[in-house]
Formats: C-alpha cells, structure tokens, sequence
C-alpha cells in the first residue's frame, strides 16, 4: 500500500522477501530504499524458528494454501521482534496475515480495508467429491485431482490487536 516508513517516529522492519517483490523505480521502490538508506526502515530476515510456528499455525487455521512466502516472513519476524522484548505491528491489509497474526497473539494495523473482525479456522475441500483435507499441505484434490477450495468450519471474534 505504499506505507512511508520516513513519517513514522518508531523502529521499522521489513523482510527481505518485500524488497525482492517491489518493481524497481516505482514510488514504494524508492521509498523503501530511502528509508533503508536513512536507517528508519531495517530489513532483517526471521529465524527458521518463527518460520516454522508461523506456518504450523497457518496449517492449523487452514491459511497456509494463502499465505505467501513473504506473508509469512513477515509475521515470523514480528514473532522475533516480540521474542527480542519490542512491541511489533504487523501493517498488512491482507486478511490470512491478520488471522495467522490474531492466533499468534500479535499486533496489527490495516491500511486501506477495516480489517478481520472474525479469527477463522478453514477446511480445505475438493468441490468435485467434498473430500476434505484438514491441514494445508496440498492444493489439489488427491484422489480426483481438482483444485481445493476453503470455507469457514470455526470463527470467533478477532480481537483486533493494533494500536
């Protein structure tokens, strides 16, 4: 979304994931990389710790299948950043990153939308032969082959953790 570390008057972080995902020469591009420059935005990769709860937790919810490499990245290093005594924010408007954040007890801000007001719990199913697959390993049906859709099996109130 475009976020400007500069204007923040508190310690940012990102993953190295993000600067590899920005086209070069646009404005977050040469946002990130003022900020980098200046020393308000640092970008430090998450330990293969973190890594390994965040997807565990995703498997768990159902929002692995979703969850990008970089989506996990960051909310791994927010867990980091919480293990180091520090009080992160994850910013992201992306609302499996929202969810795995909620079940893992950390902080987040949306930018543009207003957020998950629900935690979910999702079941993979194959919509050809309602086989379902409780953990997101797979994308595809394993015995007819058909891509797996998600829905809803458990909700609960998101606790809306940001500041």
């Amino acid at each position: 979304m475009g976020l400007d570390p500069l204007g923040l008057e508190f310690e940012s972080y990102s993953v190295p994931e993000v600067t590899d995902e920005l086209r070069e020469q646009t404005g977050p591009s040469y946002r990130l990389s003022i900020s980098v420059t200046s020393g308000k935005m640092k970008i430090q990769t998450p330990s293969t710790a973190s890594v390994s709860q965040v997807l565990d937790e995703a498997r768990a919810l159902g929002d692995k299948v979703v969850l990008s490499k970089t989506d996990t990245s960051i909310v791994a290093l927010a867990l980091d950043l919480g293990k180091e005594g520090k009080t992160p924010i994850i910013v992201s408007d992306d609302y499996a990153v929202q969810n795995v954040a909620e079940a893992l007890k950390l902080n987040y801000q949306s930018l543009a939308t207003f957020g998950i007001r629900q935690k979910f719990n999702w079941v993979l199913y194959c919509p050809a032969c309602f086989r379902q697959y409780a953990t997101g390993d797979t994308q595809d049906c394993l015995v007819c082959g058909t891509k797996l859709k998600r829905k809803p099996v458990e909700k609960e109130m998101a606790k809306q953790r940001s500041s």
